[in-house]
């Protein structure tokens, strides 16, 4: 995992739940990704970048909340703490969830309607909540780090979202495709929203 807890860190470390500044973060964080996720395309780019190039879905959206909010675009050695920070979570709780859920997708697809296919259908809906709650723990570890930005260049909320996603992609060195991906999520979470009856053709 890049970034080592010897370097010196940018964030201060609230801890999850313990207090109140870290919990009200994370709550408009997990907002804001509920928000963010109900757009057109916007889960089909993160899950094509985290199944595709190795990126963590949860760090895709803190990348574009922490644009949203502080306007302020992180650095390399950010990225690479707040994937140290999530790395536990996300290899003991979060990956083996995801696996089970899929395997048993897999196993419900290929069984005839069966009675133990639908308490497979049961098992699966049951991952499917606790892998939601394993990733609002992710979220919360996120949101419990505070960056120091009072002393830093601030640009538009785009820019800084473009910024912050690049540097990510070069912390994981994850391919040139995975760029065009990258800049796509940034156009669907900062676009205006489209009225009623406006098309774009």
């Amino acid at each position: 995992m890049p970034g080592g807890r010897d370097a010196l860190h940018s964030f201060v470390w609230f801890g999850v739940g313990v207090t109140n500044m870290a919990q009200t973060a994370a709550s408009a964080f997990w907002q804001f990704s509920l928000d963010l996720y109900a757009r057109p395309h916007v889960s089909t780019l993160c899950l094509a970048l985290q199944d595709k190039h190795g990126f963590d879905v949860n760090l895709l959206l803190f990348c574009l909340w922490s644009a949203q909010v502080s306007k302020v675009a992180l650095d390399s050695s950010e990225i690479s703490e707040l994937l140290d920070r999530i790395s536990p979570l996300n290899d003991n709780l979060v990956h083996p969830v995801r696996s089970a859920r899929r395997w048993v997708r897999l196993c419900i697809a290929g069984s005839p309607e069966t009675d133990p296919a639908v308490e497979l259908v049961k098992v699966h809906a049951s991952l499917k909540a606790v892998e939601l709650q394993s990733e609002r723990q992710v979220q919360s570890a996120l949101a419990g780090l505070s960056r120091q930005t009072a002393n830093r260049d601030r640009t538009t909320q785009q820019s800084a979202a473009s910024a912050n996603l690049c540097i990510y992609r070069q912390v994981i060195a994850a391919p040139d495709a995975a760029a065009v991906l990258l800049s796509q999520l940034v156009f669907m979470a900062f676009a205006p929203p489209i009225k009623p009856g406006v098309s774009l053709t």
